[in-house]
């Protein structure tokens, strides 16, 4: 089987689709297949990008201009010329023009739900490609049941069309045992224990303002805390965070790093006390999986990937108002024996999660569609 990949998110500072596609890529690695994987990128060769190697054929589009214009014309034209059996979009969307069985991951619908998170034209932007791929796609493939029945219903794709593809986590990197440079990575971040962190990218729906105030009940008690926030801020007025830090008097406690260096993520989650990872809408949610792979526990909401995974994870609120995620802040730091048995029943869950698996679920998914 060949299966052409649109891969634009890989390229640059890679996205949470980027990250998705590498984990895949790396549990293929691990398996034989027997697929022919042709990624196409937008821009140039990089060094940090495959190449035609192995499995996997490498095509560099090197254009500069609108992703929408490369992804929705030129791509036709460039996947057509390898002959695929099958088209995999990671990233909500497909290719206009390409004439063979098609498969997509609509990871989740914030555009639609969350429609205030979003410029105008932004938002019908992703609500229309997603609601075209949807519909043309011969499977629909999300990363939890919650937000396969989402989209299901929303979309008003038949269950026989729908997959679930849960992510994976690599142990190898993601691990309890502190790695060789994880003190000097944090000496280069300017991080210093002890410390909350917040990882992921800063949007509204992951409610900063709330998590901020939860930190400064927190903080009364125990001033040698910091809070660390390690994710571009993608907020639309992205000004109001360092508003609100300043409103709450916490400033010498706050550290923002904006986006960080994949290498740089498991030292930090090894060396937090906690995490927080909440949200009014996910798709799957990998950090929370990673900070418990590293042994740091993390307080999360309902809605993620930990529900299909561990439904009942004991440090998952049921509100997303300040006193609750404090309110879990607090349980995690005051019943040291509880949260070690917590994270001692972790890795039991993390056994069952990694990229091979992952890998051969969405072959399996890609063989189905290319099925006739």
């Amino acid at each position: 089987m060949k299966v052409a990949v649109i891969a634009a998110e890989m390229e640059g500072r890679a996205t949470g689709v980027g990250r998705y596609l590498e984990g895949l890529l790396q549990g293929l690695e691990l398996w034989d297949h027997g697929v022919e994987w042709h990624l196409f990128f937008q821009g140039d060769p990089s060094p940090s990008l495959p190449r035609s190697d192995g499995f996997i054929q490498a095509h560099y589009s090197r254009h500069h201009g609108s992703r929408v214009l490369w992804e929705q014309v030129l791509v036709t034209r460039e996947g057509e010329a390898v002959e695929p059996d099958v088209v995999f979009g990671p990233a909500y969307t497909l290719p206009f023009g390409l004439r063979v069985p098609s498969v997509v991951t609509i990871h989740d619908l914030s555009f639609e739900v969350l429609p205030e998170e979003f410029g105008l034209r932004e938002r019908w932007r992703r609500r229309l490609l997603a609601r075209r791929a949807a519909r043309v796609a011969r499977r629909v493939i999300t990363d939890t049941e919650f937000m396969s029945s989402l989209v299901a219903k929303r979309y008003g794709v038949v269950g026989e069309r729908m997959g679930v593809v849960p992510l994976g986590v690599d142990t190898t990197i993601f691990s309890k045992p502190e790695g060789e440079d994880d003190i000097q990575i944090l000496k280069e971040l300017s991080v210093c224990p002890p410390y909350v962190l917040v990882p992921g990218t800063v949007l509204e729906r992951r409610m900063p303002r709330q998590v901020l105030e939860a930190f400064a009940n927190v903080w009364r008690d125990r001033p040698e805390l910091k809070l660390v926030i390690a994710g571009a801020n993608r907020m639309r007025r992205p000004e109001r965070l360092g508003l609100w830090i300043n409103q709450l008097g916490l400033e010498p406690a706050v550290h923002q790093l904006g986006w960080v260096e994949e290498s740089a993520l498991a030292p930090l989650y090894r060396g937090a006390e906690l995490g927080i990872y909440v949200s009014r809408h996910e798709g799957y949610g990998l950090p929370p999986f990673e900070c418990l792979a590293c042994g740091t526990p993390v307080v999360v909401c309902a809605g993620l990937g930990l529900d299909d995974a561990w439904p009942d994870y004991p440090f998952q609120i049921s509100g997303l108002d300040a006193e609750s995620i404090a309110g879990a802040m607090t349980e995690i730091f005051g019943d040291e024996d509880r949260t070690a048995r917590v994270m001692g029943a972790a890795d039991s869950v993390l056994a069952d999660l990694d990229w091979e698996r992952s890998s051969r679920q969405l072959v399996a998914e890609l063989r189905r569609a290319s099925s006739p």
